[in-house]
């Protein structure tokens, strides 16, 4: 499988982009320079040899006729050492069969070049041909330009020869390379560094939204307050709007659902009044007071499960980051005053600056219900742990109680169950904790400890 790499950034995507166009850049611009500086070096090498070829001409041509048999080698050897010698020239004259009739320097004789370009095949008058070839290792250059002195005699061509030593002029080659490719190196660097630092600039506005985006969240401030370039403050503006509608669409929702809850509430708080008058209350046995009663007291949870259940469906996304240590104090004192019979020794360990983007009343939601069940079971401890492990926010609770039957713990979350229905309540409380967790996408587990007394697990992704 080969991965695929996906650049989610905006400023990784500006970057690698630049990367590749200036490196693309860059590197054909040192071989079109460098390329051209080859061409042009051995061009003008070439010319230079050709120059001095054509000296060697005027310096060595044939003035008498070619002669035809044994002797005709000897005799271009005479006519040619009869000339005078051009001093700055360094070149040799040979037949086409490699033969050598004359020498500028008999110590050059070690670095003739191969007759093969000239031994066989058409030989044309004054053609160039260069050969690059080595001897001992040494590179050189050669040049050959066949010559007809006697058109009559085409078996006799005079091949002039030029040779000369490229070390140094690779040498010179070698050095412009490494400067240029030295300097583009730089240049590119430069260039890097100078692209990095205008990018930052140029994305600093994005870097600052995000900030301020965070900062809203976390209830630092109440919307995006900076100005920013014209390109993004249409989208800044708009996030405002969205804020400021997302929080007066949550304030309209609140105050319909206080407002419903009041409306329902009062009907029934009528009704369990009027059940307990005494006057009507004669008429009635005890049996129906009681079912009467039950079914108010009922509808009361039934209304405060969907109340809940309506207002944490779906998360806000502006929810700021809640401190928990505070809330859960409030929470454990509380407790204490309700359970001030029991003497109940609390384990708590929480760290006093821990934060979860979590809505408040959710928050107390969970964990209220799980501490009431812990302390109302317990016999004289319970223990409540939360810490952050591995980017989840995990809330633990145990008591040393009776614990549950391992075949009810898949039961005890479903709405209306009661384990022990001696006890006080309407089976709702741990149904409304589930799926306040799962709005989280949170997970909640309930497990029998060795004591075999109940432990709650609630895990929380960051």
């Amino acid at each position: 499988m080969n991965p695929i790499i996906k650049f989610t950034s905006i400023n990784s995507r500006i970057i690698l982009g630049a990367v590749i166009i200036v490196g693309s850049f860059m590197l054909l611009t040192g071989l079109t320079l460098s390329k051209t500086f080859y061409n042009s070096a051995y061009s003008s090498l070439e010319d230079r040899m050709t120059g001095q070829v054509y000296l060697l001409m005027a310096d060595r041509d044939i003035t008498e006729p070619i002669l035809s048999g044994s002797h005709a080698t000897d005799h271009l050897k005479r006519q040619l050492a009869n000339r005078s010698v051009y001093s700055q020239l360094s070149g040799y004259i040979t037949q086409a069969d490699g033969t050598v009739l004359w020498l500028s320097d008999p110590d050059i004789e070690t670095t003739l070049p191969p007759a093969l370009a000239l031994k066989n095949g058409k030989k044309e008058h004054g053609r160039k041909i260069f050969q690059k070839y080595k001897v001992n290792g040494i590179p050189y250059i050669g040049l050959s330009i066949p010559i007809f002195w006697d058109f009559k005699n085409p078996r006799f061509p005079l091949i002039y020869h030029i040779s000369d030593n490229l070390t140094l002029l690779n040498n010179k080659i070698s050095d412009y390379q490494y400067s240029l490719w030295s300097n583009l190196l730089l240049m590119s660097i430069i260039l890097f560094i100078s692209l990095y630092l205008i990018l930052r600039w140029g994305l600093k506005p994005l870097r600052e939204v995000e900030q301020e985006i965070k900062a809203v969240e976390q209830g630092e401030q109440e919307q995006l307050e900076k100005q920013y370039p014209d390109e993004i403050a249409p989208l800044t503006e708009n996030i405002n709007q969205l804020i400021q509608y997302e929080r007066q669409q949550q304030l309209r929702y609140q105050n319909a659902l206080a407002d419903l809850a009041h409306s329902l509430k009062t009907p029934l708080a009528i009704i369990k009044g009027q059940n307990s008058n005494t006057e009507y209350s004669h008429s009635l046995d005890q049996e129906t007071i009681k079912n009467i009663n039950n079914a108010v007291d009922r509808m009361n949870s039934i209304i405060e499960y969907q109340l809940q259940r309506a207002s944490s469906n779906t998360p806000s996304p502006h929810i700021q980051y809640l401190k928990l240590e505070p809330v859960t104090q409030i929470l454990l004192d509380s407790m204490k005053k309700i359970y001030r019979d029991k003497a109940i020794d609390y384990h708590i360990c929480i760290e006093q600056n821990l934060q979860f983007k979590i809505d408040e009343g959710d928050f107390m939601e969970i964990l209220g219900n799980l501490l009431d069940n812990a302390c109302k079971w317990c016999q004289q401890q319970v223990s409540l742990n939360v810490f952050l492990q591995n980017k989840h926010l995990h809330i633990m609770i145990s008591d040393d109680g009776p614990g549950i039957a391992s075949e009810m713990l898949s039961d005890i979350t479903k709405r209306g169950v009661r384990i022990d229905e001696l006890t006080p309540g309407h089976g709702v409380g741990l149904a409304i904790v589930k799926d306040i967790v799962n709005v989280y996408s949170g997970i909640i587990n309930f497990n029998s400890t060795a004591t075999g007394s109940l432990e709650v697990s609630i895990i929380f992704p960051i």
